[in-house]
């Protein structure tokens, strides 16, 4: 599509706890952005808020793209991210597992475009929104420890 051609980009974010006393705090920098974690119901939202915040700023950008090649106008969007979360596994080692249990998304969006092109545009929006796509298919993860 477009001639363009796209290579693999490494993308690195760094995480340090800005002060000893409040271990479960984290400032997270990518790039020239800060971006503040804290434990859940903390002073700045948990990883797994953030999880669900990135599936939603995902849904919108891959949403305008596939709008804009469907030549469809979208006028206003709103995405609700609501995800089923047990802590046993987390605070106790025991339970069913440490993430989610189901999310779900609801995509509210304002346009003329009729229903039928609506769940097009929807399908190609879940094919191709890679956070979407991190969360429902496997990806290697590696982790390590080293010493400050």
């Amino acid at each position: 599509m477009g001639g363009i051609t796209y290579r693999d980009q490494l993308i690195t974010v760094v995480g340090y706890r800005p002060t000893p006393d409040r271990p479960m705090k984290m400032v997270v920098r990518s790039g020239a952005h800060e971006i503040n974690i804290d434990k859940l119901g903390g002073e700045a939202p948990s990883p797994i808020e953030y999880l669900l915040a990135s599936l939603a700023g995902c849904v919108n950008i891959v949403g305008e793209i596939i709008a804009r090649e469907m030549g469809i106008k979208v006028d206003d969007m709103r995405i609700e991210v609501t995800g089923v979360f047990n802590a046993a596994k987390l605070m106790t080692g025991a339970g069913e597992r440490a993430g989610y249990k189901e999310i779900d998304v609801k995509v509210y969006v304002k346009s003329e475009a009729n229903p039928e092109t609506l769940r097009e545009w929807l399908r190609r929006i879940e094919e191709r929104c890679p956070v979407s796509d991190n969360l429902t298919t496997p990806t290697p993860t590696k982790v390590s420890v080293e010493r400050l």
